[in-house]
């Protein structure tokens, strides 16, 4: 016979189970529940850091966690890639990247470590960086119309620069001239900061790259804004052509965005997404992310995705096209 005071151990011992379960599934529900480490796969200074510092501000003070922006550069961002990769799919790590780099990465190198389409949930896309085509003043050509004459004329006597092989800049590069038939040298160096240099000084006739580096440079006549990368005009440089106005359909210019590891609970990229969405919404935020030659994106993740598989087989084909062999 069950006397009452078995009956009073048992129930509460079944309380305090079902208690402990509730406190169990609140704390499963509740995010982010520690600080958020945003890995950036480049080194600190460049725009993807500028950029992800700017955000993490604004995101720790709505989701009331410090999110710290933890710089991994290193193999064409490749190093700070595979950490997130190999990171808990909770939301608590995440990484902000040029995601045309990651995807020139996906199309080019034989080695990755890891499946980009695969082994990364994708949450949003932050914003586009047109690239401008940038010549030495003193290149003769004052338009891309007259830059393809000379390069035709004088076949691999116009130089260019870039960030490295395989690098956004050099297949920006070379991207333009199969559209325009025309015969460019190709000029590598380790990183962009180099490459701007050699341009000013003249070692160099071309280079595409991102504005805010070389628009000094511009405003004193030293460089020469030729033509903008993106289908349409820059608001940075509203008065400069699109490429696309004389090669319809070219394209190609540095987004930034999240990603998360795999398997990324879709209630937890919903909130990260609300929450990056929410910060680029600010007026404050759109006005230093400009600064950078940054004009915000946000997209959902299923358009992220369809992003990256989209540009992995352009950049694929280019990359096979031009011969690139990337190490």
């Amino acid at each position: 016979m069950i006397t009452a005071r078995v009956r009073h151990v048992a129930l509460t011992a079944v309380t305090f189970a079902t208690l402990g379960m509730l406190a169990g599934w609140a704390a499963a529900q509740t995010f982010p529940s520690r600080p958020i480490r945003l890995i950036v796969p480049w080194p600190p200074g460049g725009i993807s850091d500028t950029g992800a510092r700017i955000l993490a501000q604004h995101m720790s003070a709505s989701l009331g966690q410090p999110v710290v922006v933890d710089n991994r550069g290193g193999a064409a961002s490749v190093i700070g890639t595979e950490l997130v990769v190999k990171s808990n799919a909770d939301g608590h790590t995440l990484l902000y990247t040029d995601l045309t780099a990651t995807v020139i990465n996906a199309a080019g190198l034989p080695k990755l470590p890891y499946d980009t389409l695969r082994d990364l949930s994708p949450v949003t896309m932050v914003g586009a960086s047109p690239m401008v085509m940038t010549a030495n003043g003193n290149l003769p050509a004052k338009t891309v119309a007259e830059l393809v004459s000379l390069a035709r004329a004088k076949p691999g006597t116009v130089t260019f620069a870039s960030a490295g092989t395989g690098s956004t800049l050099h297949l920006a590069g070379e991207m333009f001239q199969g559209a325009a038939g025309a015969k460019l040298l190709h000029v590598p160096f380790k990183g962009a900061g180099p490459a701007t240099t050699s341009l000013v000084s003249g070692e160099v006739s071309l280079l595409f790259t991102a504005s805010p580096p070389v628009l000094p440079h511009i405003k004193t006549g030293a460089l020469r804004a030729l033509a903008v990368t993106t289908a349409s005009r820059s608001k940075a440089l509203p008065d400069v052509p699109a490429l696309a106005e004389s090669y319809p359909g070219f394209e190609i210019f540095i987004l930034s965005g999240v990603l998360g590891p795999a398997r990324l609970p879709a209630d937890r990229v919903g909130t990260l997404g609300k929450e990056l969405a929410r910060a680029l919404r600010l007026p404050e935020v759109q006005q230093r992310l400009e600064l950078l030659g940054m004009e915000t994106r946000t997209s959902s993740p299923e358009e992220l995705t369809q992003f990256l598989q989209r540009e992995i087989g352009r950049f694929g084909k280019l990359i096979r096209d031009s011969g690139i062999r990337m190490e």
